[in-house]
């Protein structure tokens, strides 16, 4: 029993949710429609769109990868895919070459990265604007308004206060979580992201994971872009834009995903999410004006930079520990 509670409480998701479970009781203290049916359900459905991208991002940087562009895809794909919609092309067929519209653009970010050697950070920002450009072009700016009503069941079907949607993220955590834990292509991408070095030597195309995951992350945005357009019957080209990816990057650092890649995993990368997004509800429903809530969501920012540091710098001080002469001459002894 002991051992199971040392066990528990060095756990760092297991403060983590602590820490999400006090900003639930901070914020409804202030103001008790914090827990209201229908606050829930926002919360809820705004954790939705951010989890699908966090599902993307979190699992790229695992791999040791980086990804800045997934809002601008999702919205640039996710604006072909309404169009084909209003088109008449069922929404099932829709939805499907939408993801692969994503898909292709993931391609295109591998592309730049292995073949043409551009730094992820730098290739992934630059792409986005291109993709945010050609929405605008092809919209005229303008919101392309959905009228193919059987599509809109697909991220507005109801359980209560649980939308369909939040369950989508909680599926996906679960189907990569066992991915990236229990299979060989999972203790893959943690090995490049790990050491990539290393990794090579053991003979692991780190560049086919690596692109792998990027078109799994851009797949992943088109997804989130197609929930969004579901719920509120339309697409604008900016609607997914740096907010939504800055958002689904600090949820996954506040989880405990390495920035750098090869730690981390999908439960912290959840409660992260759950945490953002509580915080982020909570400076709304108090009536936080829009100046104080872009500074606290840039302290969010920084504060899961700041995890990101230490959980690293931990990691550090545990490799010099088992490589210390003490250690060594220890398990000589043993």
């Amino acid at each position: 029993m002991n051992r199971l509670i040392r066990k528990v409480t060095t756990n760092r998701n297991f403060y983590l949710f602590l820490f999400v479970v006090l900003i639930v009781v901070i914020f409804y203290s202030i103001e008790p429609l914090y827990l209201s049916s229908d606050n829930i359900r926002n919360i809820l459905y705004s954790v939705s769109i951010t989890g699908v991208l966090m599902v993307g991002m979190a699992t790229l940087l695992l791999s040791g990868n980086m990804d800045l562009s997934a809002g601008a895809v999702g919205c640039f794909a996710t604006i072909l895919g309404c169009m084909m919609l209003n088109a008449g092309v069922p929404w099932v067929i829709a939805l499907i070459l939408t993801i692969g519209i994503g898909v292709l653009c993931g391609l295109w970010n591998a592309f730049m990265t292995y073949k043409l050697g551009i730094m992820p950070f730098i290739g992934t920002l630059g792409i986005s604007y291109v993709w945010s450009g050609i929405g605008a072009i092809i919209t005229k700016q303008a919101s392309v308004t959905l009228t193919n009503e059987s599509f809109f069941k697909f991220g507005t079907i109801k359980f209560g206060i649980v939308p369909i949607a939040f369950l989508y993220v909680v599926l996906l955590c679960i189907i990569y979580g066992v991915i990236m834990n229990y299979t060989r292509f999972g203790r893959r991408v943690y090995m490049c992201g790990g050491n990539r070095v290393a990794a090579r030597l053991a003979g692991i195309k780190c560049e086919k994971i690596g692109t792998i995951m990027m078109c799994n992350c851009s797949g992943l945005a088109a997804l989130a872009g197609m929930l969004m357009a579901s719920r509120m019957h339309l697409i604008h080209y900016q609607n997914l834009q740096d907010s939504s990816t800055m958002g689904a990057l600090t949820a996954a650092l506040l989880g405990g995903v390495a920035f750098e890649g090869g730690n981390g995993g999908m439960l912290g990368a959840f409660l992260g999410l759950m945490l953002l997004n509580c915080f982020k509800n909570g400076i709304d429903i108090i009536g936080a004006n829009e100046y104080v809530q872009v500074l606290l969501n840039g302290v969010l920012l920084m504060a899961a930079m700041a995890v990101d540091f230490f959980n690293n710098l931990s990691r550090q001080k545990k490799l010099k520990e088992k490589k210390s002469p003490d250690s060594v001459s220890n398990r000589a002894t043993c």
